[in-house]
This record gives structure tokens, sequence and C-alpha cells, in this order.
């Protein structure tokens, strides 16, 4: 049985919403790790983040050094995501959802195919971990 351990990443993980009074529809974010969002690798750094649209979220490396698209394969709210959760396989992490500010889930992604297969690989390992990221 794996374990799930969610961890809140203060101080240099904080995130800034940029947020009009109605919506919020684009954050910052300090993500101290490399990660992947679908199948596009990207480098610990700052980013903002954004959501053109309902079930889409856009990662711009705010140093220029790479961009990504995810479209969820479930959607439940309306506004940005103030969370992201990310899969962490040793030293790899995975997009998995963004949460709403009461803790319910707003985006879910489906695992891609490296992380299926990375998946397996540790199925008898206990190193999986959820990595909660809180944006403000």
């Amino acid at each position: 049985m794996r374990r799930t351990i969610a961890a809140v990443f203060l101080a240099s993980t904080m995130i800034w919403a940029l947020s009009s009074a109605s919506a919020q529809t684009s954050a910052r974010a300090k993500i101290p790790f490399n990660f992947r969002v679908g199948s596009a690798l990207m480098p610990a750094g700052s980013y903002e983040i954004k959501c053109p649209q309902s079930g889409v979220i856009l990662f711009y490396n705010r140093d220029g050094r790479g961009s990504a698209l995810a479209v969820a394969t479930t959607k439940t709210g309306t506004l940005a995501p103030v969370k992201l959760v990310f899969n962490r396989y040793g030293d790899r992490y995975f997009l998995s959802q963004t949460l709403a500010a009461s803790g319910e889930s707003e985006m879910t992604f489906a695992p891609t195919r490296l992380e299926k297969s990375i998946q397996v690989e540790e199925a008898s390992v206990d190193t999986n971990r959820h990595i909660l990221i809180a944006l403000k």
C-alpha cells in the first residue's frame, strides 16, 4: 500500500495570485524542482500559470526557459486553481491536479505514459508522494 504525503512549500514556494475582483485567471509560482506537465519537462523556477479556458492550464517559465500546456481530464470549478498537486517518484515530479481554495479538486490530469511506466516500476517500493504547492 502506498503512502500519500502532502507537503506544503512555504516561503520560496508561495504563489502570488494576479487576480481581478471577479475571477482569478493567472497566478505566479516558484516551483523548487523540475517537473512534468503532460509530456513537457519543466525546469525548477518561477512560473506564470494561466487558465485561458475551462480545463486548460498553461505554465510559462518567467526566465524564458519553456512553457507547457495541459488539458484536464476532469474539471469541476470555474476559477483558476490556488494549489498545485504533484505526484513524486524519487526525484521526478508530475502535475496531478489543481485544488480550489476550499481544498476541493478543480482539475485532474491523466498520468502520461512515462508516469504510468514509473508507477509500474515503483509499485513494490513505497516512494510515491503527492506534493502540494499553495498559490497566493
